[in-house]
Formats: C-alpha cells, structure tokens, sequence
C-alpha cells in the first residue's frame, strides 16, 4: 500500500503535460481584421488590425488618447510571405485566431479568390468563423482606418451592422469563411458576399475627431450584396434584388416592405415570422417558391379604412403582389443578365431527383434553368394594425 501511495501520484505527473507553444499576451499582436488587395505589381498587400494593448487608465503612466488599434501593411508574392514580412513592422507575431472579419478588395473578388480560400483553408492558425465582405473602395486599408463612433474597433463596426441588417432589415447575411468554403466547393452553388463602402473625407475620417461630432466626416456604411460565378465576382444586386435573394434562401428574420396603395399614397408592413419552402417539378420544368409570413402595419399614407375587412383583404394582396413581382425580377434579371444560379436551385433540383438532374444537367449545362418555369407563391397575413384604427386628424 506505501509503494501505491508512492506510485500512483508518480503516474499522475506523466499526464500533466502543458501547452508546447504556449505564448504570452505580451508576446502576440491580437488580429481582429485582415484586408486583402494586389498591387500594380501583381503582389499581395495585406492591411492587418490589431488591437493596442497599450496599458490604458487613469494613472500617470497612461493615456486616455491612445488609439485602439494599429494597422500594420506589408506586401509579397504570396499571402503568407505577405502576413510573415509584417514582423518588419510590428515587434509581436501576429495571433490570428481572434480574427473576427476579411475584406477582401473589389480587385481581388474580380480577379478570383480561389487562392485566397485555399490558403485560409489549409492555414491552421485561422478560425473559420469569421465574416467575409467584398470593400468596394478599391483599398481596404482605407476602410479599416475609418474611426468608428459606437465601436472601438471598425471590425467589430462592421460585423455588428452586418448582423443588426441581417436580423432587422434583410438586404445583407452573415457569411463565414466557412459558408464560404462550403458554397465555393459545391460545384451547384454560387458565391454571394456582403459588401461595404467607404463614404466620406478619408483623412479626416483616420482621426480620433472623427468621433467627437455628432456628423462623422467619414462612415463605412453596408451596400447590397455582390454576387460571384465560380470564384470571381460578376457584379452588385441592388438593396431590393438582395432582399429578394434573402427571402429566396429564407434568410428575412424580419423585414419591411412598402407598398402603393390602390388608390393613393404608400404604406410600410413590417414582415415577421417569415418562411420559405422551395418545391422542384422535373415532369413540369418547374420551380415553385413559397413564401410565408406574418406581417404589421407599421404606417399607413393613403386613404383607407381598416375598420373594413375587405381592406385588410387588399392590403394582403397588394403586400403579396408586391413581393412576388420583386421575387421574379430578381430571378429573370439575374439569370438573364449573369448566368449564375446564386439561388440555390440546382442544388434544390439535385437533391430532390439526383439522377434526373444529371440528365438534364449533361443535356443543358449552364442553360439548365432557362428550361424552367419559376412560379412564386406569397401568403402573407396582416396581423396588427398598430395602436391606432383610424389616421389621426385635427
């Protein structure tokens, strides 16, 4: 029993082991974005922010005007050289898995980033569940300098807006790397990014003045999504084609849709509750998209009365026609205008008769789509009126 007592704990220490590359905070640069653009020399340039550790407070030995994070730019023939060669200007290795954000530029999405979602994809040192969006301004360090009024970091700025749009309003989503990847990799899906554009004065906006106005002299503000065949961007939807998009791939957690009036004058239904359910038919070559919704009157500027069951009837319908007109747009301009299936409807197709789509695939290859009917079903129910049934008047 004395040699167990002995032995036992002796065993023990073997699988105490630590962490073999194991790193103080003081040693390692803390990422929270990256962006990603070439030269005129065909070299990557890589923008990296990284968050100031700088000791901050109320001592002697700080400062409360010490800026919240540090870009770092280098440049080389690959993305690794270009993120390694950062050391030349930075005194700490760079720790990439806090990154929360990718710009990518609007040059690179042109050109193609299949090289791009290789190299995050077999880089170890990255997470995959950070945001990726297209910048339009042609250099992200342009944007990633932008001084943020309600985020220190204009990383985290852009990923709060992008998720605030995606739960409230529904022209953007939130797309991972790993979205990414897995959209990239199957051969039945297309490509589609959230985009950003730098508006405003870009040097007064590099300032911490930038923040001490009530009017900013330079914001970054969400634009429609950008829309991609293989891995190389083709173009922009317009805010309303994106919305369009989302309620296809039933991404709206909640939206608005404003509509005319029968008569005169517009009204605005916030869209609640909201699902779609995609049905293919390969005997009649079509494709049925089926929305369903709740929804609320938010304002109302035309004449009518709401006491009448028959409005309410109305009203539904003009909300449904609405939608479906601008669901069939999206589908008739997008498919004519860029060939790209960014709905998902081969992968539908595929899913419901896999042999039959393989036929038809090797029959029609790109024009597979253009050899189905698209019929788009809309059932939104008013549900509220608001606080008030009749307008208010003096």
């Amino acid at each position: 029993m004395k040699r167990l007592r002995i032995l036992i704990p002796l065993c023990m220490l073997f699988l105490l082991t630590g962490c073999y590359n194991y790193r103080e905070l003081t040693q390692i640069a803390l990422t929270s974005a990256i962006g990603i653009d070439k030269n005129q020399n065909g070299e990557y340039v890589v923008t990296i922010q990284v968050l100031n550790t700088q000791k901050q407070g109320g001592d002697s030995s700080s400062s409360n005007d010490v800026t919240k994070f540090i870009l770092y730019t280098s440049h080389g023939k690959t993305l690794q050289e270009a993120l390694r060669t950062t050391i030349f200007n930075s005194p700490r290795r760079l720790y990439l898995n806090h990154m929360s954000l990718l710009l990518i530029s609007e040059n690179i999405a042109k050109e193609g980033i299949g090289d791009l979602l290789d190299f995050f994809a077999r880089n170890t040192e990255f997470r995959k569940q950070f945001l990726v969006v297209v910048s339009r301004d042609p250099d992200p360090s342009d944007v990633m300098q932008v001084v943020t009024p309600l985020e220190a970091l204009n990383a985290q700025n852009i990923v709060d807006s992008i998720l605030s749009d995606a739960k409230y309003y529904g022209m953007t989503s939130k797309t991972t790397y790993e979205d990414l990847l897995k959209s990239y990799i199957n051969p039945r899906t297309n490509i589609v990014l959230p985009s950003v554009e730098y508006i405003g004065n870009t040097e007064k906006g590099e300032g911490e003045n930038n923040v001490k106005q009530s009017k900013p002299d330079a914001t970054i503000e969400l634009r429609p999504m950008a829309i991609f065949k293989d891995d190389k961007m083709i173009g922009y939807l317009t805010e309303q084609e994106s919305r369009s998009l989302n309620y296809i791939k039933d991404k709206i957690n909640n939206s608005i849709l404003t509509c005319n009036c029968n008569n005169d004058g517009i009204f605005t239904a916030e869209i609640i509750s909201s699902k779609t359910k995609l049905k293919a038919d390969f005997e009649k070559k079509k494709i049925t998209i089926a929305v369903e919704a709740k929804s609320n009157i938010k304002e109302i500027n035309c004449n009518i009365d709401l006491l009448n069951s028959n409005t309410i009837t109305e009203i539904e319908a003009i909300i449904n026609q609405h939608l479906e007109e601008m669901i069939r747009d999206l589908i008739q301009n997008t498919l004519q205008k860029y060939q790209t299936d960014i709905f998902g409807f081969e992968e539908l197709l595929y899913k419901s008769k896999p042999n039959e789509y393989k036929v038809l695939k090797k029959q029609y290859g790109e024009e597979l789509l253009d050899h189905f009917d698209f019929e788009v079903v809309s059932k939104i129910n008013v549900q509220t009126k608001g606080n008030i049934i009749k307008e208010i008047t003096r």
